[in-house]
């Protein structure tokens, strides 16, 4: 599996989507719900996702499993981030057919998630197995 992992596929559905939602938002001239409170998702997701976009693409380069910084409180932080802070901020600033595309994002990562852990365990063995075991997938432990 390439560095961007299961991204390509779930960028192709949750993109297809949004596409649909636009059309429709305009068809039907639906307005945004909450933009405010959308932009503040939107920018902090941004900026979560680039500090951990920096961790992860160092370790790539090294050929090493990250386990510190942001992922070690989750596996895939990056989805997360995509997931609970990017996609819903987006959501919310376009409002209508939009708000449903987190649900699609989600969706998409939980059906192809599998493929990326197989991989990761055929590169990294015993130490992915291990950090599998103590490290939740998605949400932190409190």
């Amino acid at each position: 599996m390439r560095f961007w992992g299961i991204e390509p596929k779930v960028g192709l559905t949750a993109g297809l989507y949004a596409i649909s939602a636009f059309y429709l938002n305009a068809r039907l001239s639906l307005a945004s719900t909450f933009p405010v409170f959308g932009v503040l998702l939107l920018v902090s997701g941004l900026i979560l996702w680039f500090y951990c976009y920096i961790q992860v693409s160092r370790a790539h380069a090294r050929g090493e499993l990250l386990t510190s910084g942001c992922y070690s409180r989750v596996r895939h932080p990056i989805y997360s981030i995509w997931g609970f802070l990017i996609l819903p901020g987006f959501s919310l600033v376009i409002g209508g057919f939009m708000l449903l595309l987190p649900l699609v994002y989600w969706a998409s990562v939980v059906r192809f998630i599998r493929e990326e852990e197989t991989a990761l365990e055929k590169r990294f063995g015993e130490e992915w197995i291990e950090y599998r075991k103590k490290t939740p997938r998605f949400i932190p432990r409190a």
